[in-house]
């Protein structure tokens, strides 16, 4: 299992990243992974690779266009791709990169990959109704940088990734699925409702493993969480916060209170 999911990780092909991701997860049941767990040797993060397209380039290179055109409606759901077809590398290199947990973390963040691929390929689906495939928009690779710079620390790697930049699609796809709908794009529309839905459950795997990795060191969950935020982010985070969907994905009033102070936004 985890031989198939170093070669979904390296793999610069997307269709082999898929194949290979799907076997890792359809190999669970039957594979007694566990065993050679501690004894395996992982491979430093700058050995994951990614297809040559679509080119990253810095965000505020990318043009802006609004969703009434139909290059705006092909950039969006171009955008959104991306972001999932990353969400397939950093649930792999979770499960991959970190050992000593319990198995049970290894076959969440598997099932996390198997529906980041699910939600990629309804969205290259969607993005051949406008002659376009994956690749051909360039992107940018925020998500993947603080999967770098949280390489050797598993509290950190679930503070910021899951609980932090995952999270915001709880807050910002609602959003998103009010200007689909006004622009009665309903296929679109769609597939957002069922990302966000199965992003609640990704998020919440993200509190329950921090959870986890907490207590079995001794530490407070919101302590490390905002800790965390400070270090990387310098406490400057973006709302506002979706509290109910956030509340389902673990959050207490605690922490959606201390975000919302952070918020640089609203001290404008």
């Amino acid at each position: 299992m985890f031989e198939l999911i170093e070669k979904a990780l390296i793999s610069t092909c997307v269709e082999e990243t898929l194949e290979k991701t799907r076997e890792a997860f359809n190999s669970v049941e039957c594979a007694n992974f566990m065993a050679k767990n501690e004894l395996r040797t992982i491979l430093p993060i700058d050995k994951v690779s990614f297809p040559a397209k679509p080119i990253c380039v810095h965000p505020l290179d990318l043009p802006r266009r609004r969703l009434g055109s139909e290059a705006g409606k092909r950039s969006f759901i171009h955008a959104i791709a991306h972001i999932e077809f990353n969400a397939i590398k950093l649930a792999l290199d979770i499960a991959y990169r970190f050992k000593g947990l319990p198995e049970q973390f290894y076959i969440d963040w598997l099932y996390v990959a198997n529906d980041e691929c699910k939600h990629f390929e309804m969205l290259c689906r969607r993005l051949e109704n406008y002659d376009c495939a994956y690749g051909d928009i360039p992107s940018h690779d925020g998500l993947w940088s603080m999967a770098v710079k949280t390489e050797n620390d598993l509290l950190a790697r679930l503070s910021l990734v899951p609980r932090y930049l995952e999270a915001r699609g709880l807050d910002v796809t609602p959003g998103m699925l009010k200007k689909l709908t006004a622009q009665n794009d309903t296929a679109s529309a769609a597939i957002l409702e069922i990302i966000l839905e199965d992003e609640v459950t990704h998020v919440e795997y993200g509190t329950k493993w921090l959870d986890y990795v907490c207590a079995e060191n001794g530490l407070q969950r919101e302590n490390v969480f905002f800790e965390n935020i400070e270090h990387y982010l310098k406490g400057q985070i973006l709302g506002p916060f979706n509290r109910p969907l956030r509340i389902r994905a673990g959050f207490t009033e605690n922490e959606l209170a201390e975000l919302e102070r952070l918020d640089k936004r609203s001290s404008r």
